[in-house]
């Protein structure tokens, strides 16, 4: 390459760079015109072209001339007096462009402050700056001059890092933007995006700094706290986009690593919110917005917990909960040396700062939508994996190690509960108001469609771990195909991608805190807790107040409530529609009745698409606003939820067609006693009369009763092994709802004509609703009241030792094992004493307005058996085994059990069968029994009743007499008159068809009430098949009425005296 003549003089380092790159510059003309164009206005230190070291970029100095000749101004004649005003104003620009680059080309020219004069001969001028600027930017710091005053100001114009230069030369600009001559600094402002994008892709321009550095730092400085870097930014990276770049330069990448890291070590009430504007801008910029939704590499997506170090979960990160189980809570420190108004104040400042987070999530998450197709993209796929990475949290509460290293594989409770929270902002367009219809664009195949992501895929599914989820109605292999569509909208997306989120993150959550307050319950009533255990108590409370501000901030349960009260509108049209129509309905059908009657419907296929889960967060969701809020209505700040989910709760928990699972519809009688207007934690006034409607006026609620009692014979027959006291759980808030609906007439009407149904077909081959409810209830009475004595008993002897003194001499492994168990014991019998009262009470009162149900064959020895058995437990001579100090503890009221048993027999002996079924057993009735009730009843004020119980005894007496002349009778029985499973003589004697014996009636229909089968070749078997057997009734009639005209011819024969 041709070299200046001028060899002694050394080149700078700036000419140096590019005469060992002039060949370079000769091949990128985009970049290198700008160059040489600069290098040549270089002032010459001669007159001579040679002297310009520059000139060694040309193969010759006759190339360099006639390059210079086409480029460099030529020189002008003296101004004349015309041109001194304008002279004058381009004095101002000169001037203006001085303090907006800080350099200058005037060396005598009195500057106001420090500037960098530029070696060439060219004045600053509009046309002349974008080529000034360049030279400025190629000085090295060994060639700035500074001309001016000294003082103030001269480190910024010698900034020698050219990153930094550019920027705040774009700040000046920034500031000056709207000012006289701002047009002249937004041209200024495009020339250093120029001027940056061109650093950026030729870095090796600069060999001695470090373009990407200061870059960085720039923008780290900068961004989110300076308006003009922010502008700068957005500039940067479209003019880079309009450069045709689809990846963006490194530096953005290194930029959001470290606003990443810092914002995972934010804490709630120390949030950098100059970090989420970083993250802000990103996501309103095309070529950067995918570089947030970046998922974790493929073998760290194994670990949920993984998600917390990506850009999106650093920010969903942040919670008042503890980064890790285990940590203790950063709030709510030594609760109970508190008062309450305190941990007022500090649950309403999280929530606040709470808030005020996910609304800029939500902000970030609705501009990534919003942004770019290939953003939008990103953002699903992101959530997809994430949810899929953390699928494992839903089982969390049934695996050991709670509070172990297992969950420290999964994302921690705040980030999933943020997750939902911002999810259930995303979702309210289309769930906000239901009348809009716009739910219904919510379509039901969604979760049975292939990810897009796979071969085969569906475009819009993101499904992945959706597939193999239970779903409301199962599918076999035998059913036919699923139906699902050729592609989905985002509102499908967001709809099912929130109720995963919701599922894995607050109901998890919600049963945390479940199971916490169950705990804390058991210590607090625990007498025998150790101040040792009190920093314990003190940290699980702290856990409790912090996951109770998590997850009930107000906004929050209000968005909840609507979605899922949406959701319940949604399933409900989904399951009314035609089992042929098998596109979503487009517009909301009123619901109203007669329902597709269960035993001729058929599941709509959309039932075996929908997953179970949606209808767990629902159950979990609404239980906890009850237990933890100020109310349901209140909390919703909607009364239309009630209305959904009470059609809801009446479409779904009385069939099977439309949701198997038992226990699923079993929990919705949960949420039917939430609705009760006597609800604990009703508002009062307006909610108890919209609650009070809701009960009578409702147009299904005239369906509650046989849907409640339906669901209650389903949770036996659950074909599940699933521990016995459960369904017992799940009866209890079924007890509270009967009680209520036996208050209103037209719900107790309906109670009695299912009675008069099943009292018409006791013999079916499907046994009546009403007699399987009334058999389980007889059943549950029977376990009860009999476990619930029981663990009296055994209460009174561990008190007894106790005070005894023999847990004195145990070691304090022993000690604290017996008090475990006493403990265990303790609440057990109250479990069990609570839930045998409230199935006492439903008994009086069904006993008193349908008596006939309970005194007929098939039922009446159980019952008089069951009055029996525990009146003789309560105040016969056992009675003082179950002494026990604070019974009230126990929730154990003898008197009150025994008023409401006597109350019971009161209501049915004036049917003559009931009479003789009490004095008939053997077990517990007694001629004293009745005397002795009565002594107790007297004692516990309850006079009036003990007469009539005086009136029950005669009459039982009465009908024992009578029977004991029958059993004489029967003891003379042919061995083929005899019941072959009770040994009694048979009355109404039925054929078996397949084991061809013979059996009583009413011994084979009571046991088919429990098991369908043969008892003697377990064949299945109803009672429509039983054949009477006419011939042995007749033979047994006689002989019967032949023994007892015997019996009646011996007692008139006189006596010998």
């Amino acid at each position: 390459m041709w070299r200046s003549p001028s060899a002694s003089q050394p080149a700078s380092p700036s000419v140096a760079v590019f005469t060992s790159q002039g060949s370079d510059c000769a091949s990128s003309p985009s970049i290198h015109h700008r160059l040489l164009t600069a290098v040549l206005s270089y002032p010459v230190m001669s007159e001579k072209l040679q002297d310009n070291p520059f000139a060694a970029l040309f193969s010759s100095v006759k190339d360099a001339e006639q390059f210079s000749q086409q480029h460099m101004p030529t020189k002008t004649q003296p101004p004349t007096n015309n041109e001194q005003v304008h002279k004058s104003e381009n004095d101002n620009t000169v001037s203006f462009l001085e303090d907006l680059l800080l350099v200058t080309t005037r060396e005598e020219w009195p500057h106001a402050a420090p500037r960098v004069l530029l070696p060439s001969s060219d004045p600053l001028t509009v046309d002349s700056f974008p080529l000034l600027l360049f030279t400025r930017l190629l000085l090295d710091a060994s060639d700035v001059q500074l001309v001016g005053p000294v003082g103030e100001g001269g480190d910024e114009a010698a900034q020698g890092e050219v990153m930094v230069y550019l920027s705040e030369v774009y700040s000046r600009c920034w500031a000056t933007r709207d000012r006289p001559l701002g047009h002249i600094a937004r041209k200024v402002m495009e020339a250093v995006v120029t001027n940056l994008a061109t650093a950026l892709e030729q870095p090796e321009l600069y060999p001695s700094q470090n373009v990407e550095q200061q870059m960085l730092r720039v923008l780290h400085q900068g961004l989110g706290r300076e308006g003009a870097v922010e502008e700068l930014t957005r500039n940067l990276v479209s003019h880079i986009s309009k450069e045709g770049a689809t990846v963006p330069p490194r530096v953005f990448q290194q930029l959001l690593g470290e606003v990443t890291t810092k914002l995972g070590s934010c804490s709630l009430m120390a949030v950098d919110f100059s970090l989420i504007e970083v993250l802000e801008l990103y996501a309103t910029l095309p070529l950067l917005a995918p570089l947030l939704t970046r998922i974790p590499p493929e073998q760290e997506t194994r670990m949920g917990r993984s998600f917390h170090k990506t850009p999106l979960g650093s920010l969903l990160s942040i919670s008042s909960l503890p980064d890790h189980a285990g940590l203790p809570s950063p709030f709510f420190d030594k609760p109970s040396s508190k008062p309450g108004h305190i941990h007022k104040d500090t649950e309403k400042s999280i929530w606040l700062a709470q808030r005020n987070i996910n609304i800029r999530i939500h902000k970030i998450f609705y501009r990534l939508l919003k942004v770019s197709s290939q953003a939008k993209d990103g953002l699903l796929s992101w959530l997809e994996s994430c949810l899929q990475a953390n699928r494992g949290r839903a089982g969390i509460w049934h695996l050991q190690g709670i509070e172990g290293g297992l969950q420290s594989i999964y994302a921690s409770d705040g980030f999933m509960i943020n997750l939902g929270a911002v999810m259930l902002q995303l979702a309210q367009p289309f769930t906000q108001d239901v009348k809009t219809a716009k739910i219904l664009k919510v379509d039901p195949t969604y979760c049975k469609a292939r990810p897009m992501k796979e071969d085969g895929g569906v475009p819009g599914a993101y499904t992945k771990g959706f597939e193999n989820l239970s779903t409301l109605v199962p599918h076999s292999e035998e059913d036919s195909v699923l139906p699902h569509s050729q592609q989905y909208s985002f509102i499908s997306s967001c709809f099912f991608l929130t109720h995963r989120a919701l599922h894995l993150g607050m109901q998890v959550a919600q049963q945390k805190l479940s199971k916490l307050s169950q705990e804390l319950g058991r210590l607090h009533q625990n007498e025998s807790v150790s101040e040792v255990m009190q920093p314990y108590v003190e940290a699980r409370t702290a856990d409790l107040l912090s996951l109770k501000a998590a997850l009930f901030e107000p906004h929050l349960t209000e968005s909840l409530l609507q979605f899922l009260g949406s959701t319940t509108e949604w399933m409900v049209q989904i399951s009314l529609s035609p089992t042929n129509q098998l596109t979503p309905p487009t517009t909301l059908q009123e619901v109203k009745l007669p329902l597709p009657d269960e035993e001729e419907e058929t599941p709509h296929p959309f039932l075996q698409c929908i997953p179970e889960f949606l209808v767990e967060n629902l159950t979990e969701a609404i239980s906890s606003v009850r237990h933890y809020t100020a109310g349901l209505l209140d909390a919703a700040g909607d009364s239309a939820i009630l209305s959904q989910l009470m059609s809801f709760i009446v479409v779904f928990m009385g069939s099977s067609k439309r949701m198997s699972n038992p226990h699923l519809r079993a929990q919705l009688a949960s949420c039917l006693e939430i609705l009760l207007p006597e609800s604990k934690n009703s508002s009062g006034g307006l909610l108890i009369g919209l609650q009070e409607q809701l009960f009578q006026s409702h147009p299904l609620s005239s369906q509650l009763v046989p849907t409640l009692l339906n669901v209650f014979v389903s949770i036996e027959m659950t074909g599940q092994n699933v521990a016995f006291e459960e369904k017992f759980g799940y009866r209890r808030p079924m007890y509270e709802v009967m009680k209520y609906l036996w208050e209103l007439p037209r719900h107790r009407q309906r109670f009695t004509e299912l009675a008069t149904q099943a009292l018409s077909n006791m013999e079916s081959a499907r046994p009546p609703l009403f007699l399987r409810f009334v058999n389980l209830l007889i059943n549950d009475a029977i376990y009860l009241l009999d476990e619930g004595l029981s663990y009296m008993s055994q209460l009174r002897e561990s008190q007894k030792e106790r005070d005894g003194g023999e847990w004195d001499s145990l070691t304090p492994a022993q000690r604290e094992s017996r008090e475990r168990s006493f403990q265990n014991m303790m609440l057990l019998a109250r479990f069990h004493n609570n839930l045998g009262s409230h199935t006492i009470q439903i008994l009086i009162r069904l006993t008193k307005e349908i008596p006939q149900m309970f005194t007929h064959s098939t039922l009446v020895d159980r019952m008089a058996a069951m009055l029996n058995y525990f009146l003789y437990t309560l105040v016969g001579p056992k009675q003082r085994n179950l002494k026990v100090r604070y019974m009230e503890k126990y929730e154990f009221r003898p008197g009150e059990m025994v008023s409401d048993i006597c109350t019971i027999y009161t209501h049915l002996f004036a049917n003559s069968s009931f009479c003789l079924a009490v004095s008939s057993d053997g077990r517990s009735y007694t001629p004293q029994l009745f005397s002795q009730a009565s002594d107790v009843l007297c004692r516990v004020g309850r006079g009036l009743l003990a007469e009539e119980m005086q009136e029950v005894g005669l009459a039982v007496v009465a009908a024992g007499k009578a029977q004991a002349e029958d059993e004489d009778i029967a003891a003379e029985a042919p061995e083929e008159f005899l019941d072959p499973i009770m040994s009694h003589l048979m009355t109404d004697p039925v054929i078996l068809p397949s084991s061809k014996l013979t059996v009583d009636r009413q011994t084979i229909a009571r046991h088919l009430l429990s098991d369908q089968i043969d008892p003697f070749n377990r064949q299945p078997l109803t009672m429509e098949e039983v054949v009477p057997n006419t011939e042995l009734k007749i033979r047994i009639t006689q002989w019967l009425e032949e023994k007892r005209t015997q019996r009646a011819a011996q007692s008139e024969i006189p006596k010998p005296q």
